[in-house]
């Protein structure tokens, strides 16, 4: 996902989590290991990625409700 914003503090740090996670996700796939254990590997690249974008768009004053719902998406609860 690429998250675009006129912030550009914030687009930054969006595209960084992104390329973040991409390596992450890429790593948990090659490393295998089952299905169970690359879909939690992936997962929680997932919650790191949004956790990112939420702290982001708090430190830089934007709009940071949709990360929070990801979070509890993912079972987090929004933390």
């Amino acid at each position: 996902m690429i998250v675009e914003h006129p912030n550009r503090t914030h687009a930054a740090a969006c595209l960084a989590a992104e390329g973040t996670r991409q390596q992450e996700v890429a790593a948990a796939i090659t490393a295998g290991g089952g299905n169970a254990t690359v879909a939690a590997a992936v997962r929680t690249a997932e919650i790191k990625f949004y956790r990112a974008l939420r702290d982001s768009a708090i430190a830089n004053g934007q709009q940071s409700a949709q990360f929070y719902q990801a979070l509890r998406d993912l079972g987090t609860g929004g933390a």
